[in-house]
């Protein structure tokens, strides 16, 4: 080959490796990037054939991309897993309180001390002032019961502004992911800038929700929730939205809705959420907090337990006789229109007195304290008639703490594991598509090196055609 072969070849291997420190130098500058992905730069060796004027050398190609779609949907479902955990953790520490297992507050603690005065009344019946004490714990009860109720609400109504909140975040995620696809529909050459700012977005998206990233032939991102629900599709969003639901002919009026969300056309695709902290919430919203404080369907466990303690409490009062003879009044009054206002409506009766409770079991045969002693084991009873599903009233409430409880250890635990999982695929991830400083710098290196070596032989080239020149003048 001649010089001038030789200096093309040259220069165009100085311009392959200054186009290589330039990858170099933006996975550098990007090492810390969210969703970043390490390129590489791609050396192509030219077909050498003098003869038909091919000289050979080396050219630069376009940056190669080392993510791994494979591992970053293992990330992706690992957050939406930890997602899960973290909100259903989170929305029950909130609930957790009312249940105290250690007995010393809450219901647990209210209606041991309401049998407790009970029992003090039935070794003393005649006591004014045990009798006022079972008023004093009777009026602490109710109100447990309507904090308890009012705690639930709370937590429903936090839950709930969470939801909206949620739907509300992947709206304006799957919008970013439209607008990549409406950028990528515009052609021009791959940006790994793009590329990164939309890895970074579905990884947040699957931790909302379990969304399903497609990559189609066209270079465009496919959302699906739950794999089925469309969120984008080409140049094209569908939003979410979330809604309050109540069936037809509800069994308890006036009760709280569950929720559900709803796609863009308005069909309900709450089935279809399978993963994230949307996930995590609807669980609580339409499993837990029912369960607990009833819904159209269900009266829910707090009133169960309240209905039950306050009906056979104004029973067994009702068949006893008090002090002046007449038939026991009613100790406790709540709202009975609906199954689900139980709780939040229990309080003592206002026309009750120290006079008119009945402690008198007129028999036969007759017990002077034999309605006292009825009420002071009606905790630990086991006849039907004073049972819940079966199980005294103690040991029903008891199972509810264990449940409760047993639910926030779930959350709790599948929140570590899922860290732990979660932590595991972002390093295989790091491995292969990560950005080593080190490594970079050992790269750099080595075509600084490339660099001047080209460099030194372009020199060469020059001081050659100079003494060709010289010599021919």
């Amino acid at each position: 080959m001649g010089l001038f072969a030789n200096l093309t070849s040259s220069v165009r291997a100085l311009n392959a490796f200054e186009q290589s420190l330039d990858v170099a130098q933006n996975n550098v500058s990007n090492a810390s990037t969210a969703g970043y992905a390490k390129q590489l730069a791609t050396l192509n060796a030219l077909p050498f054939q003098p003869s038909t004027g091919m000289l050979g050398g080396v050219q630069a190609g376009p940056p190669q991309s080392t993510r791994d779609e494979y591992l970053e949907q293992a990330v992706r479902y690992q957050n939406g897993v930890l997602g899960n955990f973290q909100a259903q953790a989170q929305a029950l520490s909130g609930v957790e309180p009312i249940f105290d297992v250690t007995g010393q507050t809450g219901i647990v603690a209210s209606l041991n001390s309401m049998f407790q005065s009970f029992s003090a009344w039935s070794t003393n019946p005649d006591s004014a002032a045990a009798r006022q004490d079972v008023l004093s714990k009777a009026q602490d009860l109710g109100a447990s019961f309507q904090q308890a109720a009012s705690v639930l609400a709370s937590v429903t109504g936090n839950v709930g502004n969470q939801i909206d909140s949620t739907v509300s975040q992947i709206n304006t995620l799957a919008a970013q992911v439209q607008a990549y696809n409406v950028q990528h529909n515009l052609g021009g050459p791959a940006d790994s800038g793009a590329d990164a700012h939309l890895h970074d977005t579905l990884e947040t998206l699957s931790g909302l929700a379990g969304v399903t990233a497609r990559f189609e032939s066209d270079g465009s991102v496919t959302l699906l929730l739950g794999g089925q629900t469309p969120l984008v599709i080409g140049t094209r969003q569908y939003s979410l939205q979330a809604a309050n639901f109540t069936p037809a002919n509800p069994v308890n009026p006036n009760a709280t809705p569950s929720v559900q969300i709803l796609d863009t056309n308005g069909q309900d695709v709450t089935a279809n959420v399978q993963g994230g902290t949307l996930s995590g919430l609807l669980t609580v919203r339409n499993s837990v907090l029912p369960s607990l404080q009833g819904d159209s369907q269900q009266a829910g466990a707090l009133n169960q337990i309240a209905k039950q303690v306050a009906d056979r409490i104004n029973q067994l009062l009702a068949s006893g006789t008090d002090p002046a003879g007449n038939a026991g009044a009613p100790l406790f009054t709540y709202d009975s229109s609906s199954a689900a206002n139980t709780a939040r409506s229990l309080a003592i009766d206002p026309n009750i007195t120290v006079n008119t409770l009945a402690a008198l079991d007129p028999g036969p045969p007759q017990v002077a304290n034999g309605i006292a002693i009825s009420l002071s084991g009606l905790g630990d009873s086991t006849a039907p008639a004073d049972t819940i599903g079966g199980k005294s009233i103690l040991d029903f409430l008891n199972g509810q703490t264990q449940i409760i409880g047993q639910q926030v250890a779930s959350a709790t635990s599948g929140q570590t594991v899922a860290q732990q999982s979660l932590t595991q695929a972002q390093a295989m991830r790091t491995q292969v598509s990560g950005v080593s400083l080190n490594d970079e710098a050992i790269n750099v290196m080595e075509l600084q090196r490339g660099y001047q070596a080209i460099s030194k032989m372009i020199s060469v080239i020059d001081g050659l055609t100079d003494t060709l020149i010289n010599m021919v003048t």
